[in-house]
């Protein structure tokens, strides 16, 4: 029995070492609009699955932070197949309401680089059970131009003028 239990140990250990963790970066954090809910952005990423086989996302949990404001959690169980040997784009789609928005301008931000911080970890599934690939990424994110309250603004008083 020890020398069974012994051999399922060693069998587990090795095919654990063979199978390595997905590589994650950030390609593009983006500013993706608004309407009467709040603000969307997107965080599109970019997940390199090293070995030979394809790796199940099984979901994700995320957290974002604005100027240091912790203002989205959530989290998802959409699934995607990362590729073996291969890279695959996954979007986390992330939700701030307005009042969460107030509570940035009210800090008076540089619309043109405002910090951000997502954390996120990826449920990733392997032929010897689910991982954990932690992501953590810091940058900044620019509000568009024709988005920007003081341009919002001039819209909406020639809206006003015209009728």
């Amino acid at each position: 029995m020890k020398k069974l239990l012994l051999f399922v140990l060693l069998l587990a250990t090795s095919c654990s070492a063979i199978v390595e963790k997905p590589q994650v970066s950030l390609k593009e954090a983006r500013f993706a609009g608004l309407d009467s809910e709040g603000v969307s952005i997107d965080f599109l990423l970019t997940v390199a699955n090293p070995n030979s086989f394809d790796l199940p996302l099984n979901g994700y949990v995320y957290d974002v932070r604005l100027m240091a404001l912790p203002l989205a959690r959530g989290e998802s169980r959409n699934s995607v197949t990362f590729g073996g040997k291969s890279a695959t784009d996954m979007l986390i789609p992330v939700r701030i309401s307005y009042s969460d928005v107030m509570e940035i301008l009210k800090r008076r931000p540089d619309l043109k680089e405002i910090p951000y911080q997502l954390n996120a970890k990826l449920d990733v599934g392997t032929p010897v059970g689910n991982v954990k690939v932690p992501v953590s990424k810091d940058g900044v994110l620019s509000v568009p131009e024709h988005y920007r309250p003081g341009n919002l603004l001039r819209q909406l008083g020639g809206f006003l003028k015209g009728t």
